[in-house]
């Protein structure tokens, strides 16, 4: 036994370890006693290691036979925290919504024990994202927020944006003045586009954005909702992730689709500070501030017929994989392959091995035709419940129209990217939305008998049952 190991073993140390694993077990008992009582402590969590994700960059991990995320707790605290609440809240088994997300997780979960079996841990590391995803899709569908937990979910969604921003900020800083190691930190050589916030970080902020813009042009967010769309969307713009740029302009223009009506009224605000930034910009790129930032946004736009660049290999790779999973048996073509079972391809005489940064695609390699219907149907669902429902206030407006505006942009963005926790997590409050609707209208239907005629039985009106 070496001197390290016998310096762990001393009774001061067992002591301390015991005690700190004591007080660790007592946090998660008394965390998860607690979220059973406020339901929106699991939402916190998820955004929490959301924003913590995004600051390591490269996740740590503990060791323990198998490795263990941040994000690997969370989500199964989460998990645990949505069954023990089916032993008190009804659930809706009768609501196809909830129907097709749990059979969503039936088939991915399926998919993942026969990888399981025939690749060990690589099909760990493969349905992890898809079961973050679904997990939290589950707990916001069946936990039943009320009009006060969504308002402070929606003041965390702010709260971790401009976390992001900070963030943004403290990598772009440290690495300018040597505090950080860029290549290191985010390996990454020092030539390529620095985006201190990943694409998943970058469409969050813009997501909000979006919400926060329908807000400000109705007038009825708070009086700093102008202020966060356009910092939130400027930063979406100096991130420089071109196919998060495309899913915000895509989602800002169904913004100003749905609020048509309110723009001539800010057509003057929108002018002027389109007319300002245009000034400061101008002022600032004729003395070189601006130089380095212009070369990089023209470059990552220019550089996407790079043949040599990631995007050209993303669709390369997307065609490769495609043919393999329509060359596949038919069982795999409605099931897909088992998670653990890779994304190899050739590309340019060299092996690849990464994803293929395309959600649709991913679909269908990991859960087939079958997993694919049974995750966009809701999703779909979810789209026009929150374009098209009726409405019983402004917070319940900007709450169904901003997530339907969202995961639609959201459809855009899975092109290019896979989906991640917190677009299945505002998935799962949409369809929650709507299964209230419908179990409200289902209980008016209840409250009223049909009048009949005395003559021919038919029915000729309701009135409130006795």
């Amino acid at each position: 036994m070496d001197s390290a190991t016998q310096d762990l073993l001393t009774p001061a140390a067992l002591v301390g370890g015991a005690a700190a694993l004591a007080i660790a077990t007592a946090m998660v008992v008394l965390l998860f006693l607690k979220s059973t009582a406020t339901r929106v402590v699991p939402v916190g969590l998820l955004l929490f290691g959301f924003c913590l994700e995004v600051w390591f960059f490269k996740q740590p991990s503990l060791q323990v036979g198998l490795q263990i995320y941040p994000n690997d707790a969370i989500s199964v605290f989460v998990l645990m925290a949505a069954l023990v609440g089916f032993a008190y809240r009804p659930v809706p088994v009768n609501d196809a919504p909830f129907l097709l997300w749990l059979a969503f997780g039936v088939t991915m979960i399926a998919s993942f024990v026969v990888g399981l079996n025939e690749f060990g841990r690589y099909a760990g590391t493969e349905v992890r994202p898809f079961f973050y995803m679904w997990v939290a899709g589950l707990y916001c569908l069946v936990t039943g927020f009320d009009e006060s937990d969504l308002r402070q979910i929606g003041r965390w969604c702010v709260w971790a944006a401009y976390t992001l921003i900070g963030i943004a900020i403290y990598y772009y800083v440290a690495v300018e003045i040597g505090w950080v190691n860029r290549t290191a930190h985010f390996e990454e050589p020092a030539t390529a586009v620095f985006r201190p916030v990943g694409s998943h970080g970058a469409f969050f902020v813009a997501a909000v954005g979006l919400v926060q813009t329908m807000a400000w042009l109705r007038r009825t967010g708070t009086r700093f909702s102008g202020l966060h769309a356009a910092l939130f969307i400027a930063f979406t713009v100096v991130m420089q992730h071109r196919s998060v740029w495309i899913a915000a302009a895509f989602g800002l223009l169904c913004v100003f689709i749905l609020e048509r009506r309110h723009l001539p009224s800010r057509f003057p605000l929108i002018l002027g500070f389109t007319l300002t930034v245009a000034f400061v910009t101008a002022v600032a790129g004729a003395f070189g501030y601006l130089d380095e930032l212009a070369r990089d946004l023209t470059e990552s736009t220019l550089s996407m017929d790079d043949t040599g660049g990631t995007f050209a290999a993303r669709v390369d790779g997307w065609v490769r994989l495609w043919e393999s999973w329509v060359a596949a048996p038919f069982h795999t073509i409605l099931f897909g392959f088992p998670f653990g079972q890779g994304y190899r391809r050739l590309y340019m005489d060299t092996v690849i091995e990464f994803a293929p940064h395309n959600f649709y695609l991913d679909l269908v390699l990991r859960v087939g035709i079958i997993g694919a219907l049974l995750f966009m149907l809701p999703t779909m669902m979810a789209i026009v419940h929150g374009l098209r429902a009726k409405t019983d206030s402004e917070f319940d407006y900007l709450l169904t129209r901003g997530l339907g505006v969202g995961l639609l942009a959201a459809l855009v963005y899975f092109i290019a990217y896979p989906s991640y926790y917190i677009i299945g997590g505002a998935t799962g409050v949409a369809l929650a939305h709507l299964i209230s609707q419908r179990q409200k209208r289902r209980a008016d239907r209840r409250a009223m008998e049909p009048v009949r005629s005395p003559l021919t039985g038919q029915i000729i009106g309701w009135r409130v049952e006795r």
